[in-house]
């Protein structure tokens, strides 16, 4: 897009971490394959080692080409699920100064994430100043239109450079929940205008039902997607789509991967951790095995290595009957 700072000439390395690799998971891939002759239709196992030499699995959004492992922007508004831990979302803000969130975004890029999910009323001071130094990094912004269908955010959200820009989850469940639809199709269109993809996310399936039901036409879809077997997952008679307690944002997650795979676009799979209760590779081969296109992850610098490393072995692994879309 003309004007859009200097990011879209910069070449940066591909440096995938490859020394030191811990050890392998499961069976070498040679061995697996031996073992999977019994087993028609099985795949050999893939090990750590196997999967820190693969590129990072990449896929698009529009017109827009991406790393399938997307990096969340919670270290950007510092904002945390913290359950009943009250200081965790100040802890958060007091780990990520502005140099702590440049290092993470330049450890994401060496490894392959290039592409960040923040909101158009966060600080983007910093986000900005790295995309000044030359990044690639894929910008998807959140935006969203008011009660009277005013696109201030979204206006806001492309003077910033967003590559992306979507409706905030929240905000399209309260629409639908409302019975205003049609200014989720209004801001689809809006964005369109400025030949952006735009996205449609939710916590609630309802919301991309819907917007399927009342013919709106996304780029993409941005979906809760992550399992129930962790300490404090909804229990029945629970019948909300967010956890009371901060704790639960995906109520029904194989209705999810039952509707979803008769979507004919892409979709991105958040909250695959449940903000921490799950393992990041349990998480992942969840949601690619669920049908998701992409992951939405929220990773601090420390962890990026390692889950890049999980989520290459959950795709090379995965066991999917929606086919992989862009």
């Amino acid at each position: 897009m003309a004007g859009k700072m200097s990011r879209r000439d910069f070449v940066k390395d591909s440096i995938i971490a490859s020394a030191g690799v811990a050890g392998a998971l499961g069976a070498t891939a040679a061995g697996a394959a031996e073992k999977a002759k019994d087993k028609p239709g099985a795949k050999p196992e893939t090990t750590l080692e196997d999967a820190a030499k693969q590129p990072m699995p990449r896929g698009k959004i529009g017109d827009v080409e991406l790393s399938r492992l997307m990096l969340g922007g919670n270290l950007i508004s510092g904002y945390s699920h913290s359950r009943e831990l009250t200081y965790v979302s100040a802890l958060m803000r007091h780990y990520n100064t502005d140099e702590k969130i440049l290092e993470t975004l330049r450890i994401a890029e060496e490894n392959g994430v290039d592409s960040i999910n923040t909101a158009v009323w966060d600080d983007l001071s910093v986000l900005q100043k790295h995309l000044r130094q030359g990044s690639n990094m894929k910008w998807f912004i959140a935006a969203n239109p008011d009660r009277n269908g005013n696109m201030d955010q979204v206006k806001k959200a492309v003077e910033n450079g967003a590559d992306v820009i979507y409706i905030q989850g929240q905000a399209a469940d309260k629409l639908v929940a409302e019975g205003l639809i049609d200014l989720i199709g209004q801001e689809v269109e809006f964005i369109h205008s400025f030949n952006l993809p735009a996205g449609v996310a939710g916590h609630s399936l309802d919301t991309i039902i819907a917007c399927e039901k009342a013919g709106i036409n996304p780029d993409f879809y941005q979906k809760t997607l992550h399992t129930h077997d962790y300490f404090t997952a909804p229990k029945p008679p629970v019948t909300e789509d967010m956890g009371k307690e901060d704790n639960f944002w995906c109520r029904d997650p194989q209705a999810v991967v039952d509707y979803m795979a008769g979507i004919k676009k892409p979709w991105i799979a958040f909250k695959v951790m449940a903000a921490g209760a799950i393992p990041p590779l349990k998480g992942f081969q969840y949601a690619v095995d669920g049908g998701a296109d992409f992951v939405l992850a929220g990773m601090f610098d420390w962890q990026i290595v390692e889950d890049v490393r999980y989520f290459k072995i959950a795709m090379a692994k995965a066991a999917r009957l929606r086919p992989w879309f862009s």
